[in-house]
C-alpha cells in the first residue's frame, strides 16, 4: 500500500521526467530501490524484535506438567537458514508489486494534465 500511495503521489513528478526523456526502467528501478530500502529496514527491525521477544518470553511460558520450570532450563534456538528463507520470501512479493506497478505503462501526457503541476 505504501508503495501504490507513494506511486500515486508521485504520479505528476514521474510523468515529468518520463515527458523529459527519463527511461521508464531507470524510474522503475528507482522506486524499487526506494521501497526496497523500507521492506529491509522494516525485516530487519522485525527480525531483531522478534528474536529477542522470543528469547525473553519462550523461558519465562515453557513450564513443566507440575507448573514449574524446567531443569535445565529451556534452550532458545532460531534456524537462521529457515529464518533467513521466511524473510527473503516475506521480502520478495512488495519488491515484485512495487516492481510491477513502476513498470505499468502511463500516459505522460494524461498523469500531467491530472497532477495540475
Amino acid at each position: 500500500m505504501s508503495a501504490a500511495g507513494s506511486l500515486r503521489e508521485r504520479g505528476a513528478e514521474f510523468a515529468v521526467l518520463r515527458a523529459l526523456g527519463a527511461p521508464r526502467r531507470r524510474l522503475a528501478r528507482a522506486v524499487a530501490v526506494e521501497q526496497g530500502v523500507l521492506v529491509v529496514l522494516a525485516l530487519l527491525v522485525g527480525a531483531l524484535l522478534g528474536t529477542a521477544l522470543t528469547r525473553a518470553v519462550v523461558p519465562l511460558i515453557v513450564l513443566t506438567d507440575e507448573a514449574t520450570r524446567p531443569v535445565p532450563r529451556v534452550l532458545v534456538q532460531l534456524p537462521l537458514p529457515q529464518a533467513a528463507a521466511l524473510l527473503a520470501a516475506v521480502a520478495l512479493a512488495p519488491l515484485l508489486v512495487t516492481a510491477a506497478l513502476a513498470l505499468r505503462r502511463a500516459d505522460p501526457a494524461r498523469a500531467l494534465r491530472e497532477g495540475g503541476e
